[in-house]
């Protein structure tokens, strides 16, 4: 069982990025994100008149995943219809979570690269001192903020079964992302709606508990971590619970589309 999920996993994988060479998908996937994260910390540095980025590194660093676990993973059940096998997906008697869970193992993998790219990046360009960090506690951080995020992503992949317009509905879940989850400027500077809204997102409390790791209050850092799987877990739920809702609808109306 435990092989056949990721046998699917790694098919998910390959018909997804057969087309491409490799140094194409190395700068996909690597290449652009950590352009985008010198490009924000350029701007903090400019507006915020400091030379001290490492929240912002931080936090731009987790955005890293964004391409991979939500542009690619939001668009899964959208290129299920346009392969066709959207049929097959609905109608098949296997449960659906471990189906919906396989499309995420490997943009996951690749989301917690681009991550660790970020690090290293911010460490070489922008002096992030990372020589008083719990090293093994940042990798657990980063680890559980790509799971979060990737559960996150199979979240808003269902939606694409229940509208056409996936791509506007993807950016601006990114941009909410770097609004609402600290990695741009604090949560503290947001109005107390902003503030509650941000605790639902994915991302929030993991760049919380890495920032801890740079500095005093070490103490909240397994709470805010296991916050961060549980809002992760969460998402995964919901995934489940929407897609069996589309799904029983799909067979009693006799159409894949909600809209």
């Amino acid at each position: 069982m435990i092989r056949r999920f990721f046998d699917q996993s790694y098919l998910y994988h390959k018909g997804r990025r057969a087309a491409f060479e490799a140094e194409e998908f190395v700068l996909m996937q690597i290449g652009y994100p950590l352009t985008t994260l010198i490009f924000y910390c350029l701007i903090a540095s400019h507006s915020f008149r400091t030379t001290n980025l490492t929240s912002w590194v931080i936090g731009n660093a987790f955005l890293l995943c964004t391409n991979a676990c939500i542009f690619e993973l939001g668009n899964i059940f959208v290129g299920e219809r346009y392969h066709g096998r959207l049929r097959s997906i609905i109608a098949s008697p296997c449960a659906k979570l471990p189906l919906i869970l396989a499309s995420g193992i490997f943009p996951a993998l690749f989301a917690v690269c681009a991550s660790v790219c970020g690090f290293v990046v911010g460490a070489w360009v922008f002096g992030v001192d990372f020589s008083g960090v719990n090293l093994g506690l940042a990798a657990l951080t980063i680890l559980c903020a790509m799971a979060s995020a990737t559960c996150f992503g199979l979240f808003l992949s269902v939606f694409g079964l229940m509208s056409d317009s996936m791509h506007l509905v993807l950016n601006v879940v990114s941009y909410l992302m770097m609004i609402f989850t600290g990695a741009e400027f604090p949560l503290t500077q947001l109005p107390l709606v902003g503030r509650v809204i941000a605790q639902f997102m994915p991302l929030t409390k993991a760049i919380a508990a890495m920032n801890t790791l740079f500095g005093p209050g070490q103490e909240q850092f397994w709470t805010l971590l296991l916050a961060e799987l549980a809002t992760g877990a969460s998402y995964a739920l919901l995934a489940r619970a929407v897609f069996g809702f589309a799904e029983r609808s799909a067979r009693r109306n006799g159409r894949f589309d909600l809209f």
